[in-house]
Order: C-alpha cells, then sequence, then structure tokens
C-alpha cells in the first residue's frame, strides 16, 4: 500500500505536524458503529455516543493526543443527531476525558498528573468528629450485571459487570445514612473482599486513588418501603439525597447513593471564593 493509500485507510492515524497530535480519520467511524444501539433503547443516544467514546479509548482505538472523528462525522457514521453529539463530546471535555480546541477539533485528552486530587468527606468521618459510636450495616456486597441507567451513569455496556454494596452507617445505633453503591470492579478489582463493618467504603477506594473529579447532585424525596425498613423510619419522612459521581483518570469509577432522613441529618458548608478578600 502506498504511503497516499495508508494516510486516507479507515482508522488511520496520521500525523498533524502543524501542531504535534495525531488525527484519526474518519474511518474509524464504521468500527465504533458496530455497537451503536441507536434509538429504541432505554439508554439515551448521546450516552451511547459517550459510551462509544469511552470504549474506544479503552480498547486503544483512541489514544492520548488523537483526534476523534468530527461531529459531523459522528453524526454520519452513527446517524445521530449533531445535537446528540454535541452533548456527548462536550459532557466528555467537561470531564477532563476529551480537550477541544476550537478551530482544530477535539482530541482525547493526556492523563492527568496524580496531583490533581480530590479528598472526600464521608459521614463516617462525620460520625467519630462528633464523638459518636459508628456501626456500620452491610446488607449487600455482591456482583451484578449494570442496569440500564446504571450503565448509562457509568459509561459503560448494558449489563456489564460492577460491583454492589448496599449499606447503612449508624451513629449510636441510629441509622443516619444508607449508601448505595456501585463500583468499576477494573478499579477496584478486591471490594467484594473488604469487611466493610470496619472502615467505610470511602475510605477503602480513596486507599487506592484519589477522584481527579467529583460529580454531585442533590435531591429530595420521601421514604419508599426499602429505605424505611434499612433505615429504621416509622411513618412518612422526608429524605435529603446526593448523589456522587466520581472519576479517576477520566473513567467513572463509582456512581453513589447516599440517603438520610432528614429529621437525623443536618449539612454545613463554608468556602471563600477565589477572587475576594480573605
Amino acid at each position: 500500500m502506498s504511503r497516499q493509500a495508508a494516510r486516507h485507510a479507515p482508522g488511520a492515524i496520521v500525523a498533524d505536524r502543524r501542531r504535534g497530535r495525531r488525527v484519526r480519520k474518519a474511518g474509524a467511524g464504521p468500527a465504533l458503529r458496530l455497537r451503536f444501539q441507536g434509538r429504541g433503547r432505554r439508554i439515551p443516544l448521546y450516552q451511547q455516543v459517550k459510551t462509544l467514546v469511552l470504549d474506544g479509548i479503552a480498547a486503544g482505538h483512541f489514544r492520548p493526543g488523537d483526534r476523534i472523528p468530527t461531529e459531523h462525522e459522528f453524526v454520519a457514521s452513527l446517524g445521530c443527531s449533531r445535537l446528540t453529539v454535541n452533548r456527548a463530546l462536550r459532557e466528555l471535555s467537561a470531564t477532563g476525558v476529551l480537550e477541544r480546541v476550537p478551530g482544530v477539533g477535539t482530541f482525547v485528552a493526556a492523563p492527568k498528573s496524580s496531583s490533581t486530587v480530590i479528598k472526600l468527606h464521608n459521614i463516617a468521618d462525620d460520625i467519630r468528629a462528633k464523638g459518636q459510636s459508628l456501626s456500620i450495616r452491610v446488607h449487600r456486597l455482591h456482583r451484578m450485571r449494570a442496569l440500564p441507567e446504571i450503565a448509562a451513569s457509568m459509561g459503560v455496556s448494558p449489563r456489564a459487570t460492577l460491583f454492589h454494596s448496599l449499606i447503612v452507617y449508624c451513629a449510636d445505633g441510629i441509622p443516619v445514612q444508607l449508601e448505595d453503591r456501585y463500583v468499576l470492579p477494573a478499579f477496584a478489582p478486591d471490594y467484594l473482599e473488604q469487611d466493610f463493618t470496619r472502615q467505610s467504603t470511602t475510605d477503602y477506594l480513596q486507599r487506592i486513588e484519589l477522584p481527579g473529579h467529583v460529580e454531585h447532585e442533590v435531591r429530595a424525596a420521601l421514604a419508599g418501603e426499602e429505605e424505611s425498613r434499612l433505615l429504621d423510619i416509622s411513618g412518612p419522612e422526608a429524605l435529603l439525597i446526593i448523589v456522587r459521581k466520581t472519576w479517576v483518570r477520566g473513567t467513572v469509577t463509582s456512581c453513589t447513593r447516599f440517603v438520610h432522613p432528614g429529621s437525623r441529618q443536618r449539612f454545613f458548608g463554608r468556602f471563600t471564593p477565589a477572587n475576594a478578600s480573605i
């Protein structure tokens, strides 16, 4: 094959000599299309596009510095709208997986240095700091197939294997938090072997590696039957729910739902804006 033909072969990577980046040509699209589920699935299309890109990075089809297909090329290859592709690439850029360079293209970001980390606070620290007795009840600790909603949230394929734990943290014997956590096995392969009655899951996971990016969503809801049973709630009770997603080196490693009885928990925070005088 001639050099000119090789440069335009499907999936080929060629050098962008002007900017020192590799460019993956549009021919990479058909290979990705084989795993695209399309409409009629419960997983949103933009999440499917995100999963395609993440799978491509994990498989080595796209390496740090590679330019991925353009929005137009994704649209032509996958048959979805440009708004769908734009949202997927925008969210991957926001989490540090991709780097968008105006007028040039979208590239796989280089791995972040280990100094870009976030130390997460956890309920076990709160209980100990108040001088209360911490006890932990482990209700479930097992492997499972990812349900569509969880698969979409974590950017994995539907029915991929995940680790799952359902744990209640108690202060002086009173349940104050229900933790419903999904963990990527590749990040914490020994997760199911841990004794979480003696340590919090947050402490264990942060000993492996601190996250570089964290997303929180706050919700409110009334306690359901299972939540009332696990949290020893009798009668109507408002719940404060915090959904946390963590990334390590651009990959979602855990997705957790923290459920707190409104009458037993209070949150307080203080911060100083970056441009304020102290």
